[in-house]
């Protein structure tokens, strides 16, 4: 297995120069040896792994201390805790339910969670957006192994362009209690996405090929070692698409198919020194391309076509960590990168408009456990940085932060309270907190309430941008946005069934806007708008022998009120929700949902966008301990629809894969 290991790695370490010039290399050199990334070869690599291997070749173990996915999180409090244990609206999906998306982006993922709205123009790898709780893409916050994911330039994370074949599971934390966890934009929840082999308990090499409408197909090949004190996966994969025509016809348009392509890999490295030191580097990346039908609008909101559109893209994270512990005190050091960038070609940027933003982040976390309870704190250090061929007035910042906490969880209440400040170079301090409390009034039934501050920093674009095509000057006085959120929960959890009922309410102040400057043909942004989201929340999820089911539903309503004059937001559905049945036996497992989605407007046209349910069907068959194979049925009646007006979305598509595992 390790002689195949370092062939396979030989492989990739001088197919993807990407991989071993700008991301395991000078992490490795960092976390794991004194030579200087400058020093460090791929010879360096292989001949680590290698003495690693035979150090080391004895029968594989699970992991000491590897947690079922499901029932431990630790997003919702920066430390390993049950589930049934947090007190802000918490969902993991686990590596067996992301089976069911492969071939496809952690966007797909995150369609029919709770209170998630999707939008997409066009299929795959074009721009895609979440909402989550009525709160927009920018005020949620993306992490990747505990790194900030996200543009620096606009804001919003592009997880249309992370393929979920390259994910172990995602943690979704709701609400503005991450704020005073994670810092800005994180008043709408927190979306943190772990690399594939985090949870490896045993040594396998796996390789999938699939294919699907569209002209789609899939190749990935992954290593897997796992050792009583070492874990190693790498994986890389490929897919491409001939894809759908984006947009419509109808309004005049581009008429070809727009194709998605993406090369990707990951790699997690970790290591147990001894009974109280681990240490590793984990690392994600895709390189992709997609074609679109870029496009002016006139007056009528009819569109002028451009030919030759597409657009590059580089993204994921890198990041090095190690890990003390006793029996009282847990410390983690970690620092990583991410990165973000974009080129895009069409007719009215020949030459390529390019976004390169890139962010630095290095943390001490600490966790003191008490006679009751734990004492968390720690300290953090941010740089954002933007390259680009359009003219900003500034190009970085930094943040410096510490924060604190206190988690008590016994068998009859929950407590948890939070306090961080942020220093952000351009805006000053900010100041969050979030306290909360669960009680159990019987043993399978909780009442709980909790209380939140958040905050989201101006983007790049918002403050410092200048572009004359576009009659735009950004404002450097902005100040931050900020929230007050108020969430209470009733919830009933047994071997059957976990079924919790949640309402919501968020109060933002000082939303940014965009305004005509007197006087002037360019527009500016402005701290104009407040708002007011209102939503309740129902998830229910049962299992009665092999059987299956449940739903999510979401009721939301937002009001803006700007110069003294409220009005609706009809942006985001009042209305979304899913629902599914399942069976699963040794053999195989299906599922069947039915996926509503509300009437809204379209937030940029301000078109009404028609309602629709999608229905769709999944299945994996064990053929073998060895062989499973996962097929999908999308959108099974051919609904047309739309998520952003005058972009089409996929028909009826289908998607088949095979994997085979060595153990």
């Amino acid at each position: 297995m390790c002689l195949y290991f370092i062939y396979f790695f030989i492989v990739i370490v001088y197919r993807a120069d990407f991989m071993t010039k700008s991301i395991v290399l000078p992490v490795a050199a960092s976390v794991i040896s004194p030579v200087s990334s400058a020093t460090l070869s791929p010879r360096h690599v292989l001949s680590a792994l290698s003495l690693a291997c035979l150090a080391s070749h004895a029968a594989a173990a699970p992991v000491e201390g590897a947690l079922p996915s499901l029932t431990f999180t630790t997003t919702a409090t920066k430390t390993a805790t049950p589930v049934k244990n947090t007190i802000a609206q918490t969902t993991v999906i686990d590596e067996e339910a992301l089976q069911r998306f492969q071939g496809q982006s952690v966007l797909d993922v995150l369609r029919g969670q709770a209170g998630f709205y999707v939008t997409q123009s066009g299929g795959d790898g074009s721009m895609g957006s979440i909402r989550v709780r009525g709160y927009k893409n920018t005020d949620v916050l993306v992490l990747i192994d505990g790194i900030r994911y996200s543009s620096v330039s606009f804001g919003g994370s592009n997880l249309n362009l992370i393929p979920a074949d390259q994910v172990d599971r995602i943690e979704i934390l709701y609400g503005a209690s991450g704020s005073s966890l994670y810092g800005a934009d994180a008043m709408g929840g927190v979306i943190q996405v772990f690399t594939k082999g985090q949870n490896a308990q045993q040594s396998n090499t796996a390789l999938t090929l699939g294919a699907g409408t569209q002209n789609s197909y899939k190749a990935q090949v992954s290593n897997q070692l796992v050792t009583n004190t070492s874990t190693i996966s790498l994986s890389s994969g490929y897919e491409k698409t001939d894809g759908i025509n984006a947009t419509k016809n109808a309004i005049g348009a581009n008429t070809d198919k727009d194709s998605f392509e993406s090369k990707n890999v990951s790699l997690l490295v970790k290591h147990q020194l001894n009974n109280q030191v681990n240490m590793g580097i984990t690392g994600l990346y895709a390189q992709s391309t997609t074609d679109y039908d870029s496009d002016s609008y006139d007056s009528n909101w009819d569109k002028t076509p451009f030919a030759q559109t597409y657009g590059d893209y580089k993204n994921g994270a890198v990041s090095g960590f190690v890990n003390y512990q006793n029996n009282q005190l847990t410390s983690t050091l970690k620092y990583g990168q991410s990165f973000d960038k974009s080129t895009s070609y069409d007719g009215t940027t020949p030459q390529g408009g390019t976004y390169d933003t890139k962010q630095n982040q290095a943390n001490l976390q600490l966790t003191y456990q008490l006679p009751a309870g734990s004492l968390i704190g720690g300290v953090e250090h941010l740089k954002q940085s933007l390259t680009s061929n359009s003219t900003y007035s500034k190009d970085s910042r930094t943040i410096k932060s510490g924060f604190v906490g206190y988690q008590l969880y016994q068998p009859t209440y929950d407590f948890q309270a939070q306090l961080r400040t942020d220093d952000n170079s351009e805006y000053g301090n900010q100041t969050t907190y979030n306290i909360g409390a669960a009680y159990r009034i019987l043993p399978d039934l909780r009442l709980g309430a909790s209380y939140a501050t958040g905050f989201k920093a101006p983007s790049f674009y918002d403050a410092f941008a200048v572009n004359p095509a576009w009659n735009y000057i950004g404002n450097p006085n902005l100040k931050a946005e900020t929230s007050n959120n108020t969430e209470v929960f009733v919830e009933y959890s047994n071997a059957l069934t976990t079924t919790r009922l949640t309402a919501y309410q968020s109060d933002i102040n000082d939303r940014i806007t965009t305004e005509k400057l007197a006087n002037s043909s360019y527009s500016t942004t402005v701290n104009r708008n407040e708002s007011e989201i209102k939503g309740l929340s129902l998830t229910s999820d049962w299992t009665l022998n092999n059987t299956l089911f449940g739903l999510n539903y979401t009721n939301q309503r937002i009001e803006d009120t700007n110069q003294g004059i409220v009005t609706e937001d009809a942006s985001i559905a009042e209305n979304i929700g899913l629902a599914y049945i399942g069976y699963k036996q040794p053999s195989f497992d299906i599922r069947a949902e039915s996926q509503y989605t509300g009437k809204r407007v379209d937030g940029y046209t301000k078109a009404e966008l028609d309602s629709y349910t999608l229905l769709n069907l999944s299945a994996n068959y064990y053929m073998t301990p060895n062989l499973t194979i996962n097929t999908r049925l999308n959108n099974l009646t051919g609904k047309e629809y739309e998520t952003v007006y005058g972009y089409n979305q996929k028909g009826i598509n289908a998607f088949v894969s095979a994997t085979y595992k060595w153990f």
